[in-house]
C-alpha cells in the first residue's frame, strides 16, 4: 500500500487530490493519506471541503517507508524549496500520471505532475518537479530539466531544450529547435522562435524580451 501525502498548497493541491482518487480507481495500492502544510502555506482554510484531511505541517510529521508525497504547489519556486527539503529528508515522490502510456524512449524524473491529458512523443528526457498543466503536448528529441510550469495547452514542439525554473502560459508555443535557460516567464498565447538564456519576460509572437524576471 502506498499512502499519498500532498505537501503545501491549496487550489492545486485540491486537484491533486482528485487525481490521486483517479488513480486509486484502477491502482487498489494507492491511498490518498492527507494534506500538510509548509511552513504556513496549505492550512486547512486554503482545502475548503476538504479540511478534515489535513493533517498538520509537514515539518512535524513522521513519515514510514510506505508513505510517498505529491507537491501540491504550482509555483516553480515554492515547488522546488518544498522539493528540496522532502528529498534531504529522503522521503519517497509520487508522480502523478494518468491515461497516458510512454514510449519507451522516454525519461522522466520524479515528483512530477501530469494533469490529463498529456501528449508525449519519444526521445524525451524530463527531469524532476516539473508540472505539465493540462492539454500539454512535448515533442520528439526534447530536454526539459526541473521545476518548470506548463500552462494548459502549451506546446514542446521537437528538440527543443528547456532548463529549470520557467513558467510558460496558456497556449505558449516553443518552435523546434529553440532554446530556454532558466527563470523566464513566457506570456500566454506567445511563440518563441529562437529562445532565450536566462531571467527574461517574452511575450508576442514571434516572443520578444519586453522585461527581466
Amino acid at each position: 500500500m502506498k499512502n499519498i501525502y500532498i505537501v503545501g498548497g491549496n487550489g492545486f493541491a485540491r486537484e491533486c487530490y482528485h487525481y490521486i482518487q483517479t488513480i486509486s480507481l484502477t491502482d487498489r495500492d494507492i491511498h490518498f493519506a492527507g494534506f500538510l502544510g509548509h511552513n504556513g502555506y496549505g492550512h486547512t482554510v486554503d482545502y475548503k471541503q476538504l479540511q478534515k484531511f489535513y493533517k498538520g505541517e509537514v515539518s512535524e510529521h513522521k513519515f514510514s517507508e510506505d508513505d510517498y508525497v505529491v507537491i501540491g504547489a504550482g509555483y516553480p519556486e515554492l515547488r522546488s524549496v518544498i522539493y528540496k527539503e522532502l528529498k534531504e529528508r529522503n522521503l519517497n515522490f509520487f508522480t502523478i500520471l494518468i491515461g497516458t502510456k510512454l514510449d519507451e524512449s522516454v525519461e522522466i524524473g520524479e515528483a512530477n505532475i501530469f494533469v490529463p491529458p498529456f501528449f508525449p512523443s519519444c526521445d524525451i528526457r524530463i527531469g524532476n518537479c516539473n508540472v505539465f498543466n493540462g492539454n500539454v503536448v512535448v515533442g520528439h528529441d526534447c530536454e526539459i530539466e526541473d521545476c518548470n510550469f506548463f500552462g494548459p495547452r502549451s506546446q514542446v514542439l521537437g528538440a527543443v531544450k528547456i532548463g529549470s525554473y520557467n513558467k510558460f502560459g496558456a497556449n505558449s508555443i516553443l518552435l523546434p529547435h529553440c532554446k530556454i535557460g532558466n527563470y523566464n516567464s513566457i506570456s500566454p498565447l506567445s511563440a518563441v522562435y529562437k529562445g532565450c538564456k536566462d531571467c527574461c519576460y517574452m511575450h508576442g509572437n514571434p516572443a520578444i524580451k519586453i522585461g527581466e524576471i
